[in-house]
């Protein structure tokens, strides 16, 4: 996990200490200092002193990229010598992000899904409870489920093997993910979503990614600050995506301001950003897709317009049970 100004961080590692401690295989915790300038390393220390048990990396990194960084991560656990000479195709990458919190069942959860013979797992985010209007907003609307179509650098894992195939994190600082599921997905190689190792991420409005999960909840905070949020305003703009989406029919998409203007058509602008949250919803739920130029996307995260349509058979992924 990369972390910089990162006042959360001795929460995660202990989270993460706690899942190494459920599975009877060895556990390599790997954790980037990117580009710290304050006291992330004196935290993590702390913690990494607290816990001896787990076998613990880490170094520093100047990478110009969050993928940079995951990925100087990944090479960094991967040269431990407790993993050093392991088959690559016998060895799981757990991601999270400094400012989140892993359920202890984190790893068992995925180590099990692996030896299905499982590539790659994807797991559901939900930010954590601050009392704000967008966070209510945020929790009354999401209903995470298996077989979820999110995306979330804080919580997926994958197979080294498959995660080699495709090249690792790429060098990008938002949506570098997106790329190496999309890559891992385009090659055909197992995989499925989850909601059985949830992880609880921060509610901060600043975050590491420019255009990530921290923008969205901004946005989000302005939609309300001018329309309101009620159940009602969010039944409907739920209604409208799905009508919209039932018309046009797998072969078509929509945009989420259409569905705001459906609503209320001198406050379309306003309600796009919540038109596009409800739809995040609905594709957590697995109802829809939500892609940018016809790739699958985290809405919350990936900058620029999205479309939304309903979810073809291609992309309708095994679920677990």
């Amino acid at each position: 996990m990369p972390a910089r100004e990162q006042d959360e961080i001795a929460g995660c590692l202990t989270s993460v200490a706690a899942a190494a401690a459920e599975v009877d295989q060895p556990v390599v915790v790997s954790v980037v200092l990117h580009r710290c300038t304050d006291g992330t390393a004196e935290r993590v220390a702390e913690v990494v002193g607290a816990h001896p048990d787990v076998r613990w990396v880490v170094q520093g990194s100047d990478a110009a990229t969050l993928g940079g960084a995951r990925a100087n991560g990944v090479e960094a656990g991967r040269s431990h010598g407790t993993l050093a000479d392991l088959d690559p195709a016998t060895v799981w990458v757990a991601s999270t992000d400094a400012d989140s919190r892993v359920p202890h069942t984190w790893l068992r959860a995925q180590r099990d899904l692996a030896d299905r013979g499982l590539d790659l797992v994807l797991g559901t985010v939900e930010p954590r409870e601050d009392g704000s209007e967008s966070a209510r907003l945020w929790h009354a609307q999401h209903h995470l489920a298996e077989g979820h179509l999110g995306i979330h650098g804080a919580n997926l894992g994958v197979r080294l093997s498959a995660y080699d195939r495709v090249g690792g994190f790429p060098a990008l600082d938002d949506g570098e993910d997106v790329q190496l599921v999309r890559a891992v997905r385009d090659g055909g190689m197992p995989w499925t979503s989850t909601d059985r190792t949830r992880v609880v991420t921060s509610s901060r409005r600043r975050g590491r990614a420019g255009k990530g999960f921290a923008r969205f909840l901004r946005r989000l905070d302005d939609a309300v600050a001018t329309f309101g949020a009620t159940e009602e305003l969010e039944e409907r703009l739920r209604t409208e995506i799905l009508r919209l989406a039932q018309e046009r029919g797998p072969a078509k998409t929509l945009c989420p301001s259409e569905a705001a203007g459906a609503v209320d058509p001198t406050r379309r602008r306003a309600l796009t950003h919540v038109a596009r949250a409800v739809a995040c919803t609905l594709a957590d739920e697995g109802v829809v897709v939500v892609t940018q130029k016809g790739v699958p996307v985290d809405g919350r995260t990936t900058p620029g317009p999205v479309r939304v349509g309903l979810v073809p058979e291609e992309l309708r992924g095994p679920v677990e049970v």
